[in-house]
Order: structure tokens, then C-alpha cells, then sequence
């Protein structure tokens, strides 16, 4: 008899101890068959192959909660990029957070998702594919869209409302946290704010994001998403700070699910003499749920400008996407993207990208 109740007392203290701290694994693997043709006007190329990460990137994480009384709980989450088409063990790091939330809302420490990359997916109903050419925005998701070394607020609801600013230091060239010549971070400081309403059938957003760097050159940031191309023409190098805002709605019909989106970004350079660029792109997103069908579609355009290079550019461009769901966590889908790119009124760069897969999550 005392052996059983010692044996329940046991069990009672670590089902209360499991109740008051969680750890979840979770993760996505995203497999699909791509076709890729870039045509110019001297030339043409093709590619064919197995491609990870259509519709999102394939990632394993950890995340958990504590309980600490009061209505105060700590957090974390780590969360890790993986290729599984290659042959490799490099492991990239999406997210690293820290936290407590409570009735005040949540403060997170660590690598983390910016407030403009938050408004920017919520306003994208196809999921921001962006390594799918015809999401046509102003990109502002250097390094996947997330900051380094950033702290991070985020509000309570109020009646649907919520806000968010984050500050971030930016990440160091090497793991033991130096920074480059001249005192800058690699990546660059950020400064970012949003306001999300989402309220029924009603989304909307408006989010702004400042990334400074003034000695050194901010790589890797371009004005427009899935045309990598655009850079050998001059555009989206040379940074040395790149303002960036966005605003959009989204309202669920119940048969469509309809958004629009509008960004405008300016990019200042660092070399002498070269003036700044700026771009303006819109994105239109439907999606129509047919049983454990859903059909999504992208279409956007977008205009950059920089008056010393005396070079316009405009693009355009559209994706088509069929989604079945196999079950909960299992989805097939088909891919179509398209991306035109103009200069002074000629063409100079047709993309597009038909894509075949599996994405399964857990």
C-alpha cells in the first residue's frame, strides 16, 4: 500500500513539472523536380534537377515553453536550415531565441525574423516563394529574412492589434563575434517596427525596416525577389544603407482569399558619386480552396530607378501554384513561375520555373 502511494505521488510531481515545461521538435522537409530557363536575348540557358524548399525551406527545430507563474513564461527556439538533396553536414542557423512573454506581450533576444518580413508573408498567400521567379516585391529579407544579435518586442493583442519593434546588432564575421574593418557588423544594424490587424476575416499590415552599415558594403540585398539576374545589371550592390516600407491587406471571401501588397525601398550607395536607387513593386494574391485542393496565384510589378547609372528597370511577373493536401501535414504540389525584366524598354532577362513535389511536416 505505501509503495503504491509513494508511486502515485511520483507520478503526480512529474506530470506537474511536464505540465509546466514543454519542448517541441519540429521541422519540414520540402523535396520537389525543377526546371529553370533563363533566356536573353544572345543567349539561352536551362536547368533540370531535384530541388529542396519550393514551397518552404526544409528546417528541423526545437521550441518550448515554462511556466513560471503569475501569467509569466519563458520561451525558446532553435532552428536549424538543412539541404537534403546534398551531400553535406553544414547546418545554417534560421532562428535562435530567448525569452519571456506574459500579459505585457514578449520580449525574444537572439536571431530572429524581422517585423517586415512578418507583414511581408502575411500579405503573400502563395507563401512567399521567393526562390520562384514572379514574386515580384522589394526584397528586404537579407539573410532570410531574419536579424542577428536583435531584440525584439511584440505586444499583447488589443482587440485584434498588435504591434512589434525590433533592434539588431547584426552578425559578425566569425563565430567569436569580431566585426569587420572599420567597426561594422557584416550584416549590418537593423532597425524594423510593424502593426498587423487581424480581426475575422480581415488582415492588414504595415511594417518599416532600416539596415545601416556606413563602413562597409552591404552584400546580398537586391531590390526584387527571384531575379538574382538583375544584378549583373548594375542594381542591388554597393549598399550602404537601404530603407525599406511596406503596407497591405488581405480579407478571406470564404470561396477567394484575396491580398494586395505595395513596398517602396530606397538603397543608398557608398561609392562616391553614385546616387541612391529606389523601387516601388506591388504583389496581387489569390488562393480558392477546392476540397483538398487549393489554387494560389502571384502577380506582381515592380519598377527600379537609379538616375547615375541612367538605367530603368521594370519587371513583371506571375506564379500559378495547385496545392493537395495528402493529409494534415503531408501536401503535393505544382509549380509555375514566370519573371520578365526590361531596361530602357527592351527586354533583357525572361525567367521561369516549373516545379514538381513533396512537402511533408513534423
Amino acid at each position: 500500500m505505501k509503495k503504491t502511494l509513494v508511486a502515485l505521488a511520483a507520478l503526480a510531481v512529474v506530470s506537474a513539472a511536464s505540465a509546466q515545461s514543454t519542448v517541441t521538435l519540429y521541422g519540414v522537409v520540402d523535396m520537389g523536380i525543377n526546371t529553370l530557363k533563363d533566356s536573353t536575348p544572345t543567349a539561352d540557358f536551362t536547368k533540370n534537377g531535384v530541388q529542396q524548399g519550393t514551397m518552404s525551406n526544409s528546417r528541423f527545430g526545437f521550441k518550448g515553453t515554462e511556466d513560471l507563474g503569475g501569467g509569466l513564461k519563458a520561451n525558446f527556439a532553435l532552428e536549424f536550415g538543412t539541404s537534403p538533396d546534398e551531400s553535406t553536414v553544414a547546418l545554417s542557423n534560421r532562428v535562435g531565441t530567448v525569452g519571456l512573454s506574459g500579459n505585457f506581450g514578449a520580449v525574444t533576444i537572439g536571431r530572429q525574423y524581422t517585423p517586415y518580413h512578418n507583414v511581408q508573408i502575411a500579405m503573400d498567400l502563395a507563401g512567399n516563394l521567393n526562390a520562384t521567379p514572379g514574386y515580384v516585391v522589394n526584397n528586404h529579407n537579407f539573410n532570410g529574412g531574419r536579424a542577428s544579435n536583435a531584440v525584439n518586442y511584440q505586444s499583447p493583442s488589443f482587440g485584434g492589434f498588435t504591434a512589434a519593434a525590433q533592434v539588431g546588432a547584426g552578425g559578425a564575421t566569425s563565430a567569436s563575434e569580431t566585426v569587420v574593418t572599420g567597426g561594422a557588423q557584416a550584416e549590418g544594424k537593423s532597425f524594423g517596427l510593424s502593426g498587423i490587424y487581424a480581426a475575422g476575416p480581415l488582415v492588414a499590415g504595415l511594417a518599416y525596416n532600416d539596415v545601416t552599415n556606413p563602413n562597409a558594403t552591404l552584400v546580398g540585398y537586391g531590390p526584387i525577389t527571384g531575379t538574382p539576374a538583375i544584378a549583373t545589371v548594375g542594381f542591388g550592390a554597393g549598399s550602404s544603407e537601404v530603407k525599406v516600407w511596406a503596407a497591405g491587406a488581405s480579407y478571406d471571401f470564404t470561396v477567394v482569399k484575396a491580398s494586395l501588397a505595395y513596398s517602396r525601398l530606397t538603397d543608398t550607395k557608398s561609392a562616391a558619386g553614385v546616387s541612391e536607387l529606389t523601387s516601388n513593386g506591388y504583389n496581387f494574391s489569390v488562393a480558392a480552396p477546392f476540397g483538398a485542393t487549393t489554387l494560389v496565384a502571384n502577380l506582381g510589378r515592380a519598377t527600379v530607378k537609379q538616375d547615375s547609372s541612367a538605367t530603368d528597370g521594370t519587371i513583371t511577373g506571375y506564379q500559378l501554384m495547385a496545392n493537395y493536401s495528402l493529409s494534415k501535414r503531408t501536401t503535393a504540389y505544382a509549380v509555375y513561375g514566370n519573371d520578365k525584366l526590361d531596361l530602357n524598354g527592351s527586354e533583357a532577362l525572361k525567367r521561369t520555373s516549373t516545379a514538381v513535389g513533396v512537402r511533408h511536416t513534423f
